[in-house]
């Protein structure tokens, strides 16, 4: 057995020597595990966070769009579709046409984003687990339909059912709205079949309709489309299928991107909150760790006789110094596991029983999720901390001492 471990595990544990130096190596130990569990369970907070916002926006938007490397629109059939059907990973594909129009409702009148998709498309979204009411559909009796944003539906005043149709506005190709006022727009009524809501970017600026109704009312041909959006099969990276696309779509004058890139604000937002949550946990723990210097400056001070006797019986100062070394180990891997144990016990129970509620929000609960990168970061990070501040006061006080 390694014989300074030894004495180091009893000066830490031993039951018969209860005094000031163990309590203030118990509470070093206390410390660090609770600063542990924090940084566990803001991460897995900061995660859950992230983890709701991909889902959100997995409910409304593909993984994977194709737009033109300049201008608005482009042909359809500049896209290879039998070639994109044929990969693997590919579960649908829906030309889009998105594009501002004027919506009107009795007496009120908002701008918003009209995103036009193949009727079909909506089964391979979550948005009817989005819906607040009405149904999913933008065909009814081979007659267009929309699904409304709440948000909209509290611009215009939208009753769950309605009576009126919408009256759809958009600017007429080739007309001056200045020179032509109300006449350079094309107007079309549109019956509403449902209310959706994911989040207020999304609620107060989008209304889905077919995107035959969208080159009626645009005055655009067939082929016109402002972006094509490719839903990819679960558990798939979306840069490696984007990768695959770009070599296929080479020379054609079109950009390739994945969701996260194209809302690459918010993906990185939430990096940035939960990197800076991180270092700011870990400069608390840096003032944590001076405990255990405190801890092992008064040790060696009452152990001193300690010292003498195990010098007398022929222990090396190196042996001498692993003690203590080792003690201040043991404080640190003591409060860092049962931090962690502790901060997984806690995000697993809100997990599973909810204990948390989140209010105002599209969740009931506050989401969270552990990732194992994220704990052994934790861990590395409180031990190399441990580690400096038990080898430096060591290493000072021994040639004191020693």
């Amino acid at each position: 057995m390694n014989i300074s471990f030894f004495i180091a595990r009893r000066y830490v544990f031993s039951k018969k020597n209860r005094n000031v130096v163990n309590l203030i190596s118990g509470i070093s130990s206390f410390v660090i595990g609770i600063v542990t569990l924090s940084m566990v369970v803001v991460l897995s907070a900061i995660n859950g966070i992230e983890k709701l916002i991909d889902q959100l926006y997995t409910s409304f938007e593909s993984e994977i769009f194709i737009y033109p490397e300049t201008g608005k629109y482009f042909s359809y059939k500049l896209i290879p579709i039998d070639q994109l059907k044929s990969m693997e990973e590919v579960l649908a594909i829906t030309p889009v046409i998105e594009d501002a129009v004027l919506l009107e409702y009795g007496d009120q009148r908002h701008i918003a984003s009209l995103k036009a998709v193949e009727p079909d498309f909506i089964q391979y979204t979550g948005l009817d687990t989005m819906l607040v009411y009405g149904t999913p559909q933008l065909m009814v009796d081979n007659m267009p339909r929309a699904i409304v944003g709440y948000g909209l539906k509290f611009y215009l005043g939208l009753p769950a059912n309605p009576v009126l149709p919408l009256k759809v506005y958009a600017p007429k190709r080739g007309k001056s709205i200045k020179k032509h006022k109300e006449s350079a727009f094309k107007k079309l009524p549109l019956y509403y079949e449902g209310i959706f809501t994911i989040s207020v970017e999304f609620d107060s600026r989008y209304i889905i309709v077919p995107i035959s109704f969208a080159k009626k009312i645009f005055g655009r041909t067939d082929d016109d489309i402002t972006a094509v959006e490719l839903r990819i099969n679960p558990g798939i990276e979306k840069a490696e299928v984007a990768k695959k696309i770009r070599l296929i779509l080479a020379g054609k004058q079109l950009k390739v991107v994945t969701r996260d890139q194209k809302n690459s604000i918010i993906y990185q937002t939430t990096q940035s909150e939960k990197w800076a949550s991180y270092a700011i946990i870990t400069f608390v723990m840096l003032i944590a760790v001076f405990n255990v210097i405190a801890s092992l400056t008064m040790l060696i001070l009452e152990k001193k006789k300690d010292i003498f006797s195990l010098k007398a019986m022929g222990a090396s100062p190196t042996l001498i110094r692993r003690i203590f070394f080792y003690e201040g180990i043991l404080i640190n891997v003591v409060g860092t596991v049962s931090g962690l144990v502790l901060g997984i016990a806690l995000v697993l129970i809100q997990q599973h029983f909810k204990f948390i509620p989140l209010e105002g929000s599209i969740v009931d609960y506050y989401p969270m999720e552990l990732r194992l990168s994220d704990l052994a970061i934790i861990f590395i990070t409180v031990l190399i901390m441990g580690w400096i501040s038990t080898y430096l006061p060591v290493k000072i006080l021994s040639k004191k001492y020693l």
